[in-house]
């Protein structure tokens, strides 16, 4: 009779544990090309990724600017492995109050524009450490997935700027 309780008791305990995994995130499904996303007070870096053939790269997503004031971006550096941090792109980038500029967008219209190009090597599959500096907001650190330039991201480099 104690041997049939304690193994309903551990059937039963087994139960609950391996139920508790189905409401995980591991279920969770996304792209495997989504970019990932930060946000700094009133500035957010939405689906954020590199893009890459092994030799030439490029960023593409959106940076948003929730504030009541312009914003710009006047820099895009790399943290290496080793904790280096190295410049990755050149130029400023103007976000308009409330609002938002899109990178890497492959139809025309406004606050879209081509893939911003990157002096980096990144290989497809890996992931880089971004900051993108602010001249009122400071810095906003992401962690951004590089893809191939395949599919829906094969005209991403050509346009890249």
């Amino acid at each position: 009779m104690k041997r049939t309780s304690l193994a309903v008791i551990a059937a039963a305990i087994a139960c609950l544990s391996l139920a508790g995994c189905a409401a995980s995130s591991v279920n969770d499904v996304s792209s495997a090309g989504g970019g990932t996303n930060a946000t700094n007070g009133d500035i957010s870096l939405r689906n954020i990724l590199i893009v890459s053939d092994g030799s030439k790269t490029a960023l593409s997503g959106a940076v948003i600017n929730n504030a009541q004031e312009r914003d710009k971006v006047t820099g895009v550096n790399l943290i290496q492995a080793d904790g280096r941090v190295v410049p990755a792109a050149k130029g400023a980038i103007a976000i308009p109050p409330r609002g938002a500029v899109y990178y890497g967008a492959t139809t025309t219209g406004r606050d879209l524009n081509p893939a911003l190009a990157l002096s980096l090597k990144g290989q497809p599959g890996g992931i880089v450490t971004l900051v993108f500096t602010f001249e009122k907001a400071g810095d906003v650190k992401i962690q951004a997935p590089v893809v191939s330039a395949v599919g829906e991201y094969a005209a991403t480099l050509k346009d890249a700027k």
